[in-house]
């Protein structure tokens, strides 16, 4: 079961379901850090988009970061045309990051990778994160 499906059914401490005041649909998830600091909202609507959610949720030091992550699957905004009330407890955010499409069916390994990093970049320029680790734009991941 992926960490989505898993964060879902759970009830963690440092996360808030973003739902759908209409029908309780999920839209995504707010992850609060251990101190407060910037938010980033992190958007994507292709296949891969779970698959990134994913490997960001696994990552055990998470609860540690400063201010909050907040992921949502665009695909499930439609519900939101109607509703747009339900994102207003977001609030400000400091950076907004729409992750690459891709027009396949099938999970592409190459762009969850740099999706991947391409948030961690993301949060260790806001100072969410330290930075460690984290590959630099063409990287490794681009190989």
């Amino acid at each position: 079961m992926s960490n989505w499906k898993k964060l879902s059914e759970a009830d963690f401490g440092y996360t808030e379901a973003l739902t759908a005041a209409a029908d309780g649909t999920v839209l995504g998830y707010r992850l609060v850090g251990a101190s407060a600091g910037p938010q980033l909202v992190v958007a994507g609507i292709c296949p891969s988009t779970e698959h990134v959610f994913d490997r960001l949720l696994s990552i055990p030091t998470l609860p540690w970061m400063r201010g909050s992550l907040v992921l949502i699957r665009a695909g499930a905004l439609d519900n939101l045309l109607s509703d747009l009330s339900s994102v207003s407890v977001l609030g400000e955010n400091d950076r907004t990051l729409v992750l690459p499409f891709t027009d396949t069916d099938r999970i592409d390994e190459r762009t969850v990778r740099r999706s991947y990093h391409q948030v961690l970049r993301a949060c260790a320029s806001l100072g969410m994160i330290s930075g460690r680790g984290v590959m630099p734009p063409g990287g490794a991941e681009a190989q």
